[in-house]
């Protein structure tokens, strides 16, 4: 399974009144690192939507906080492929705080994909698959629910 480092520091926009990174900025992370990912592999899902007529659209979304991330902290994001399926695929995310290693939060979003003018179920383009099949062989098809 190929993982991809994304890092991101925080800035004050990003935290709260207790001065921690806010809750719903974690999957803000995660959809930085599935970005960075995929560009990783040569894949720009913006080209997806203008070549192919696909998007992404999110199924499903979880993270669970483990510790606390501060205003001007390195957020490091690993994203990697857990499981795909011929039309969905779910990537796990880790965030940690770059100084110290400490990890911060875990999760996972699973998604489907889907035609951008009717919104209707598609199978993933082949360009995409060939670069699942090659970073995540084991993950085919194990689509688990969380």
């Amino acid at each position: 399974m190929t993982a991809h480092d994304s890092t991101y520091r925080l800035l004050y926009r990003d935290v709260d009144q207790m001065g921690v990174l806010y809750y719903s900025r974690y999957f803000e992370l995660m959809e930085m690192g599935r970005t960075e990912w995929a560009r990783s592999q040569d894949f720009i899902y913006s080209d997806m939507e203008k070549n192919d007529g696909l998007l992404l659209a999110v199924i499903n979304a979880n993270c669970s906080y483990k510790a606390s991330l501060r205003f001007d902290e390195i957020a490091v994001v690993r994203t990697s492929v857990k499981a795909y399926t011929r039309a969905t695929l779910c990537y796990y995310t880790e965030i940690f705080e770059q100084e110290s290693g400490r990890l911060c939060a875990a999760g996972e979003v699973e998604l489907g994909c889907l035609t951008t003018d009717t919104l209707t179920p598609h199978k993933l383009p082949d360009s995409f698959m060939e670069i699942l099949r090659r970073t995540a062989p084991d993950g085919y098809g194990r689509r688990k629910r969380t």
